[in-house]
């Protein structure tokens, strides 16, 4: 009998009431922390996912650009023209001859527009653009040019046909992004072109 006592005697095996509150804070602490880690994670890899898009797109346009510079031809009806953002060279549009232009419109896009040769003689048409990158606060083109003094290879912003009779040997192009907080970005490239010469019809140096 003194022994089953003693058994009801002990006291109830459980959780008082502050151990059940202190685990739930704890819990909840271990929810939060792995919510934020998982959630920053995400962030992460959504930044890293965006950005690596954006520069397989960056490289998919430049290659594009690149080959279609480099396989220009002299066409007297269509001479190579350009400004700092802005730039128009005879090339091969749907098997025939045609004219293919760059430039940056006033959404800060930067296009693509090519155009037969009958739609060439459409002065006032600027229709029927591809807008291949979003965001681009600045184009900045520049023309590698043939000095006739020195005999040296030099760049300048536009390539004007009564200055010229042929295609420059090379264009640089850059574009230039503000991103938040005003932060810079920029994409270069320098194309060569295998039939350019960068030869002037004038003296730029009298």
């Amino acid at each position: 009998m003194q022994n089953r006592n003693k058994i009801n005697r002990r006291p109830g095996i459980g959780f008082t009431l502050v151990e059940l509150l202190v685990s739930s804070a704890i819990m909840t602490m271990i929810a939060i922390t792995v919510y934020a880690v998982f959630s920053s994670g995400v962030r992460v890899w959504k930044k890293g996912s965006q950005t690596s898009t954006y520069e397989r797109h960056l490289r998919l346009f430049s290659e594009k650009l690149s080959r279609e510079l480099r396989n220009t031809f002299r066409f007297s009806n269509i001479p190579f023209e350009g400004t700092k953002d802005s730039m128009a060279f005879a090339g091969l549009v749907d098997g025939g001859v045609g004219r293919i232009s760059y430039f940056l419109n006033s959404e800060n896009i930067f296009c693509r527009r090519q155009q037969s040769y009958a739609e060439t003689f459409k002065k006032d048409d600027f229709s029927g653009f591809e807008g291949l990158i979003l965001g681009v606060s600045e184009l900045n083109l520049s023309y590698c040019y043939l000095d006739n003094t020195t005999g040296e290879y030099k760049w300048k912003p536009e390539w004007v046909k009564g200055e010229q009779d042929t295609i420059p040997q090379a264009v640089k192009i850059e574009l230039i992004f503000k991103g938040k907080l005003g932060r810079e970005s920029k994409f270069s490239k320098t194309i060569f072109i295998p039939i350019g010469t960068g030869e002037q019809k004038i003296d730029l140096n009298p």
